[in-house]
């Protein structure tokens, strides 16, 4: 299994539950969740784990508790380091990235391998696209609530 460049709609968000298919999503919740491991919930933004697997590392290193398969809550220290993360990674893939660039935050049960199919440049404007759209929508969306829930696998 490989991916090709028709595959890079794997990056683009998802904002609506009714337009999931399956289960392979991670959800970003901006606010606290009406219930114990609630989700599909409007009101949250969507990508696709494939998606997901180039920011990996800056949620890791904005907070600690971060783990790819749970739900985890990200307070207001944890928002500001994410948003911080995101942005130091999406200013290294704003002018031609290299590869090793563009998988600096990847992290996977499969190696960057899988995306030899598809060149450099198209890759990282598709990662820089969902990226921009994940930093604007936490910006954003957590400015009252001062919470993110990132349900994992």
């Amino acid at each position: 299994m490989g991916y090709t460049t028709e595959d890079l709609i794997v990056f683009e968000p998802l904002f609506d539950p009714s337009a999931l298919n399956g289960t392979s999503y991670f959800e970003f919740h901006p606010g606290e969740l009406p219930k114990t491991s609630a989700c599909w919930m409007p009101g949250s933004m969507f990508l696709r784990d494939a998606a997901f697997d180039f920011f990996v590392e800056c949620f890791h290193s904005a907070s600690e508790s971060f783990d790819y398969f749970s739900f985890v809550r990200f307070g207001s220290s944890d928002i500001s380091r994410l948003i911080y993360e995101l942005t130091i990674y999406l200013d290294t893939l704003k002018d031609a990235p290299t590869r090793e660039q563009l998988f600096v935050k990847y992290s996977s049960i499969f190696s960057d391998e899988i995306w030899s199919g598809v060149a450099t440049q198209p890759l990282a404007e598709a990662v820089l696209s969902a990226g921009r759209t994940l930093r604007r929508f936490v910006r954003s969306k957590t400015k009252e609530s001062a919470c993110l829930w990132i349900l994992g696998m």
